[in-house]
């Protein structure tokens, strides 16, 4: 029977990094919840879906071996609201008491018996990369990709490793994002790979790398799993085996003869103040007017009840063009640039849009225009 004492902060940390992992199974109730383990000197979390799994573990006194499947929801709520630095973990009869210097709980448990066994993951090459970097650059391109679980080609991100490059894609198939880095110097020369990464195990990658203190996180693949590790956290999930768009063939082929240059600064405030306007629009939701013309901007919001008209000075190669844009899609990514001015390429009405900070040619977003309507 398990008997442990651990400090109360770790085990809550524990529990938020591997509940990433965890949902509510009614079909095998014990994947709802969390297993933990005390063995040979190591307390061992678990999470999985059967898809996502997170394994992470703490240090604490063992003075009974044992394993347990809590659920976990109620317990860490009681965590985050006691003070006492250290807290037991008893299992007894079943149940799973918790006692501090003032309290002792009770929690209802699963039967650890029936908590499926995972095999350990070994192949693929190993990559390392600089932990906030790669987070910045995982919540940058997250924007594009789709929300839609039904829509599993594109709920996800893509992540390429050739040319000693590191790629990152998204796209709801309406718009794309595209951010690439260099690889370090000791990580190039190796072998490239091709995955898409679940939306889910993305999003619970981005909530971990929060938590967590470490520098860097390592990286490989067997091409239908993705294996991620940081000091002591663990999480293998199996990857999205339908197409990815053709994301190469956008890049390669995409055609502009316009440059509109903008303070990023300015456009954004005039983009987010349109936005009141246009994002309950019934005919083009988030739909926006854009007329480029004499190095001027004249930006036109229409809803049933109000319109907005908006003047800014750009720097314009080409003709004048007036074109219809989905100006949340445009704030979700300016609102990301950190440099001072915005460049936008442009063909025409009906073709996609560049959207990039003016000095950096490594992240680019393609947006499609929307059915022209006039004001």
């Amino acid at each position: 029977m398990l008997n442990v004492k651990v400090d109360r902060k770790e085990i809550l940390k524990a529990i938020q990094i591997v509940e990433n992992s965890v949902t509510d199974n009614k079909i095998r109730e014990v994947l709802s919840g969390i297993y933990i383990e005390a063995k040979e000197n190591r307390i061992i979390l678990k999470g999985t879906d059967l898809e996502l799994s997170i394994n992470t573990e703490i240090s604490g006194e063992i003075n009974s071996e044992g394993k347990i499947v809590i659920k976990h929801k109620l317990i860490e709520e009681f965590l985050k609201q006691i003070l006492d630095e250290k807290i037991e973990l008893i299992e007894e009869q079943g149940k799973l008491i918790i006692r501090t210097d003032s309290t002792n709980t009770e929690f209802s448990l699963y039967d650890a018996e029936n908590y499926p066994t995972q095999s350990r993951f070994e192949m693929g090459v190993e990559y390392t990369f600089d932990k906030s970097k790669l987070l910045t650059n995982i919540e940058n391109v997250k924007i594009s990709a789709s929300n839609d679980p039904e829509n599993l080609a594109v709920n996800c991100i893509r992540l390429e490793i050739e040319d000693n490059k590191l790629k990152l894609v998204s796209s709801d198939t309406y718009r794309l994002t595209y951010i690439e880095e260099e690889l370090e110097e000791n990580q190039r020369n190796k072998e490239g790979l091709s995955v898409s990464i679940p939306l889910k195990t993305i999003d619970g990658l981005i909530k971990i790398m929060k938590l967590i203190d470490e520098e860097t996180i390592s990286f490989k693949s067997d091409g239908t799993r993705v294996f991620f590790k940081f000091a002591n956290v663990e999480i293998l999930t199996r990857v999205i085996e339908l197409q990815f768009p053709d994301y190469k063939s956008i890049l390669k082929n995409a055609q502009h003869d316009k440059k509109i240059l903008l303070n990023t600064k300015d456009f954004l405030s005039v983009l987010k103040r349109t936005l009141i306007f246009v994002r309950d629009n019934k005919d083009a939701k988030n739909g926006g007017i854009f007329s480029f013309e004499n190095n001027k901007l004249i930006l036109t919001g229409i809803n049933e009840n109000a319109k907005i008209k908006e003047e800014l000075a750009t720097i314009q190669e080409g003709e004048n063009l007036k074109i219809s844009l989905n100006v949340k899609f445009l704030v979700d990514y300016i609102s990301i640039i950190g440099g001072k001015v915005t460049e936008l390429r442009l063909m025409n009405s009906k073709s996609s849009v560049v959207v990039k900070d003016e000095d950096n040619d490594k992240s680019l977003y393609f947006t499609m225009p929307l059915a022209l309507r006039e004001s």
